[in-house]
């Protein structure tokens, strides 16, 4: 059972759809606070000249504590590159469990450390979709697989900030990949240079080293990938940066990568810290049941529930039916006006709606509830069905949603409705 299908608002911080989370189904949680390199495949560039330190107390080396760490909780992930040869250098890290979802978001908090005055040449780069044996680099030369987003701490790159495609995820008709131009729409407007004002007001010095760039700071950056409607976006404490198509899927292996470009020796004060390294698919419970259900052939009643967002703009709704017969099929109702009509046409079962009442009968959207007993759709809330077409549901609308299911009373084939879910949208 996939728990989430449709992507996350734009504009709705992920922290408010967590902090109302009923489950988290998570990928990978590491706070680096054990050594957990055996949870990782490091891939480098031909050139081992960094080192990857897990359960680095960064604390003790005068660091502040991550924002999504608590209190005690010191380790970290340090990387390095071009300690000594005098060479580009990269590096990155895949975890071992592979990632397969409809939608899911991947969160890490990010320390790029350097001396000030002093200039790194070097790119973290936090990736998604990778396929564990390619390294990501942002140039010189252009690497990767999947999808990452690499950045500088100390804006001394004419492109700070760059996201990278792979050629298979290119959407038909675009010519544009690897590393996308910075006139690529995905940008957003914002550029890659950090003298941006789009990035001087993201990262202002102080607290950042360098205005513009995330340089002896502290930064969350999130990538949510929807696989279905083939859209990733980037974000950087919570502020949407770049948001792209693609084709195929971005599941595979998350990373997290250095990239030192330039032949330049690093010094010793220049590292890349990552922390709190997670990747779940959220889910979150929305809408209230009403109306009154009647018993089913199992003895108990088919009843409705709702997961996702009841926010428009995040196009993310699952509805559900639960307690039906087993290996019964069925379809969801849905309309703006609640009702009640006991057994209508004959059925066992009482009618929620009223009105103008749509059906969700298109192709894969009659279901089967196997033998759990139960059925689940995904809902397209710019392609709601009503008697003369499909519509978009508005905020502030509130729609309700039932389902009607086939049913059997002493081997005589009937049928039988849920109760409903009211679902206020905003």
């Amino acid at each position: 059972m996939k728990l989430l299908t449709a992507p996350l608002a734009t504009t709705v911080p992920f922290a408010l759809l967590a902090s109302t989370a009923a489950a988290q189904s998570v990928f990978i949680n590491d706070n680096f606070e054990a050594d957990t390199s055996a949870d990782y495949i490091i891939v480098d560039d031909g050139s081992a000249d960094g080192t990857q330190t897990f359960a680095y107390d960064y604390v003790a080396a005068g660091i502040p504590l991550a924002p999504n760490s608590v209190a005690g909780d010191t380790g970290g992930l340090k990387l390095t590159a071009n300690d000594t040869a005098g060479a580009s250098d990269a590096w990155t890290l895949f975890h071992t469990t592979p990632i397969d979802a409809d939608f899911y978001v991947l969160s890490v908090d990010v320390w790029m450390n350097f001396a000030s005055g002093s200039g790194t040449t070097e790119f973290a780069e936090v990736g998604v979709g990778g396929d564990s044996v390619t390294y990501n680099s942002v140039f010189l030369p252009i690497e990767g697989s999947g999808a990452f987003i690499a950045f500088t701490g100390d804006g001394g790159s004419s492109s700070d900030f760059r996201w990278f495609r792979a050629v298979p995820n290119t959407p038909a008709g675009e010519t544009d990949n690897t590393t996308l131009p910075n006139s690529h729409p995905s940008y957003l407007g914002h550029g890659s240079n950090g003298s941006g004002s789009f990035f001087q007001s993201l990262f202002p010095a102080p607290p950042s080293t360098v205005a513009g760039s995330p340089g002896n700071i502290w930064t969350t950056v999130r990538i949510e990938v929807d696989n279905l409607n083939g859209q990733i976006s980037f974000y950087f404490d919570d502020v949407l940066t770049f948001q792209g198509d693609f084709a195929n899927d971005f599941n595979g292996f998350a990373s997290l990568s250095v990239a030192d470009v330039f032949s330049s020796v690093s010094t010793a004060n220049n590292f890349t810290l990552y922390d709190n390294f997670r990747v779940e698919v959220p889910t979150s419970t929305i809408g209230t049941n009403y109306c009154t259900a009647n018993a089913n052939s199992t003895g108990g009643f088919g009843m409705m529930s709702a997961t996702g967002s009841p926010f428009v703009a995040d196009n993310l709704v699952t509805v559900a039916a639960s307690g039906l017969p087993a290996n019964s099929f069925g379809f969801f109702l849905t309309g703006l006006n609640p009702g009640f009509t006991a057994n209508p046409g004959g059925s066992q079962g009482n009618l929620c709606l009223s009105g103008a009442i749509g059906r969700y009968v298109g192709t894969g959207q009659i279901k089967n509830s196997g033998s759990s007993g139960m059925f689940e759709l995904a809902i397209d809330l710019t392609q709601v069905p009503t008697p003369t077409g499909f519509v978009s549901v508005a905020a502030n609308e509130t729609w309700n949603f039932q389902s009607w299911y086939r049913d059997a009373v002493g081997g005589v084939a009937v049928s039988n409705f849920s109760d409903g879910v009211s679902i206020d949208f905003q």
